[in-house]
């Protein structure tokens, strides 16, 4: 840990003044996105939708992330990114605000297809930030960072979402309107994020680098590459669609467990995550990065099964930190481990892909699921789920770790 921490520290001195203002409105954003995450569809649940419904609800997020994916990589290539940043940050705020200030079906839905809009193009900002704001030595250390403060914040946003609509639902005795108040304190940390985007200064020069031009040229697209780097993030896509929406209505259905329990478990794992993704860059020096993805994916599998399939809640509970932490590990290794696959001007797209890739296989399995829930319980959807990791990290292997035979001279 020591070790880890020191090697942080020196990748943390060589941060950029835009990298360490990006990560202070993402540790803000974050703590907003996980409140409301934790808490909407308990919310849509105690208005009496029906699994099926909700998961109708959670598919707009990824049709509206899907639909704005692949505009906002050409947005992202032109606007001013403290502007770009900050306006993503307000009408987050509005639209997670519009998700707790509403009870019927269509401005719910409405606002979380929003919600999902502009959540994809702060994400597909994210990644072309940080390598025009970042230098070769720190760079994966920014990528794990960010991905692990965005975790990280969630133990925060995830506690204070179950114990704030706890408190006030025993002071006002209306629970609808404690989910409420909880899910417009997430909005308000949304909006708060604005404040630092607002100071970020589009750079003239990479840092140790030379001045960067106006705008990279996108060049020739090599399709092989493209597919071998989003056919596997498209199966686990799929895979977490059909799980992860539905995690903290397993507990509840399940088990049993009331809402500041469920938080409890959703912060725990969150530590977990961001310690899986701080260890991400020491990992990926060791292993490289390519098998750092295939073995953190890889090893989760089990665990889903685990979590499935086993009744003792001790051991449900560690499969589930086990599963969280390993496959978020991978997450930011994978972002950076793909950017640097393709030229500098085909960055934004690759980022709007990847993001497109993710929204378009959630947003099926999020229905899918939802119903599938609804008629047979959780096992089978988690089943698949565990099936859908396998074939994207056997993939994975295929595509980039598979020793090919040496040709003929």
């Amino acid at each position: 840990m020591r070790v880890l921490f020191g090697e942080y520290r020196e990748a943390f001195s060589l941060f950029s003044a835009n990298a360490r203002l990006f990560l202070l409105g993402n540790v803000l954003l974050g703590i907003g996105a996980n409140l409301v995450q934790l808490l909407l569809n308990l919310y849509l649940k105690k208005l009496s939708f029906d699994e099926g419904t909700i998961g109708t609800v959670l598919a707009t997020r990824a049709f509206g992330s899907f639909l704005v994916a692949l505009p906002a990589s050409f947005l992202v290539a032109r606007a001013d990114s403290r502007w770009l940043l900050s306006s993503v940050a307000i009408l987050s705020a509005v639209a997670y605000a519009g998700q707790g200030l509403t009870t019927g079906f269509g401005p719910i839905a409405a606002s979380v297809f929003l919600s999902g809009a502009f959540s994809s193009l702060y994400q597909v900002a994210a990644g072309p930030f940080f390598m025009k704001n970042s230098g070769a030595k720190e760079r994966i250390h920014l990528f794990s960072l960010n991905g692990a403060l965005g975790m990280g914040t969630g133990v925060i946003g995830s506690l204070a979402g179950g114990i704030l609509k706890d408190l006030v639902f025993k002071a006002s005795g209306d629970e609808v309107y404690a989910y409420r108040a909880a899910l417009v304190l997430g909005a308000c940390f949304v909006l708060a994020s604005v404040a630092p985007f607002l100071a970020i200064r589009e750079p003239h020069t990479l840092p140790g680098g030379p001045a960067r031009a106006k705008r990279e040229p996108i060049g020739r697209i090599d399709l092989r590459l493209f597919l071998k780097l989003l056919i596997p993030g498209f199966l686990v896509g799929m895979g977490a669609g059909l799980t992860i929406p539905y995690l903290n209505l397993y507990f509840k259905n399940e088990f049993g467990m009331g809402d500041p329990a469920i938080g409890a478990i959703f912060a725990l794992g969150q530590v977990f995550t961001f310690l899986g993704m701080a260890a991400g860059p020491a990992i990926a020096r060791r292993a490289g990065k390519a098998r750092a993805i295939f073995l953190s994916q890889a090893l989760s599998v089990p665990f889903i099964l685990v979590l499935t399939y086993l009744r003792w809640i001790p051991a449900v509970i560690l499969a589930f930190l086990a599963r969280q932490s390993l496959m978020n590990m991978s997450t930011p290794i994978n972002d950076n481990f793909a950017l640097e696959q393709v030229p500098p001007g085909q960055q934004h797209l690759m980022n709007a892909l990847k993001m497109l890739n993710w929204t378009g296989s959630w947003m099926v399995s999020a229905k899918i699921s939802g119903d599938l829930i609804a008629t047979r319980g959780f096992a089978p959807s988690f089943t698949l789920t565990a099936v859908l990791y396998a074939v994207a990290t056997t993939l994975f292997w295929w595509f980039f770790l598979r020793r090919k035979p040496a040709t003929a001279a």
